[in-house]
């Protein structure tokens, strides 16, 4: 839980999978010297990467204790506010401005509401708080596409039955392999659109799971 909480607060830093390894060396037992001879690094340099670390989830890591810090409580419950920000090229530090207003705020809901009333004010944290609003209701980010004119058949089985989910597959395939070529079609390559796929299918996995 600690280097998840600890993965969100970093962010899409290009070093973020390294420093969550040195970290996690360190909750691990190694020292300072011990990592820094490990990751070719001064100790000086690794005891800010720690410390930088022990900030960023509210405390807890330097005493290798779980903490309990509100910051990062909102930083783990939207963990797509990353993406959302890289996909819309918001700034590589535009998340830790969101969660910082978002802290202040209370809750998203303020957040929202104090960014209509200042308009003016960090442009792009208002933009990130919009997209995430739009997501908290179900409502897609993006720009809306072209409905798909495959009909996608309706289950003929109860719930409760064992050949329901592959059914369901059958029953979505044909339009996932139009949004596909759509997709090609437009200029993204086969691993791009396999990979978006991917991820996309997990998200929602997670948002199900959370759910129930």
């Amino acid at each position: 839980m600690m280097l998840e909480k600890l993965r969100a607060c970093w962010g899409f830093s290009p070093t973020v999978d390294r420093n969550v390894t040195r970290v996690e060396g360190f909750l691990k037992g190694k020292s300072f010297a011990d990592l820094a001879q490990e990751h070719s690094l001064s100790k000086t340099r690794v005891r800010q990467i720690i410390e930088k670390a022990d900030r960023l989830v509210g405390g807890g890591i330097l005493t290798k204790a779980e903490p309990s810090s509100p910051r990062s409580d909102f930083m783990v419950a939207y963990p797509y506010v990353w993406n959302l920000a890289e996909m819309h090229r918001l700034g590589s530090v535009t998340p830790h401005h969101f969660f910082a207003e978002l802290e202040r705020a209370g809750s998203l809901e303020r957040l929202v509401d104090k960014m209509k009333r200042l308009p003016w004010r960090a442009p792009t944290t208002r933009e990130l708080a919009r997209l995430v609003w739009l997501r908290e209701r179900g409502k897609s980010p993006w720009p809306a596409m072209k409905r798909s004119s495959v009909a996608i058949v309706e289950p003929s089985y109860p719930a409760d039955h064992p050949e329901r989910g592959l059914r369901c597959q059958f029953a979505l395939e044909p339009a996932l392999q139009e949004l596909a070529q759509r997709a090609a079609e437009s200029g993204w390559t086969e691993d791009e659109i396999a990979y978006a796929l991917f991820e996309l299918a997990g998200a929602r996995l997670t948002e199900c799971q959370r759910q129930f």
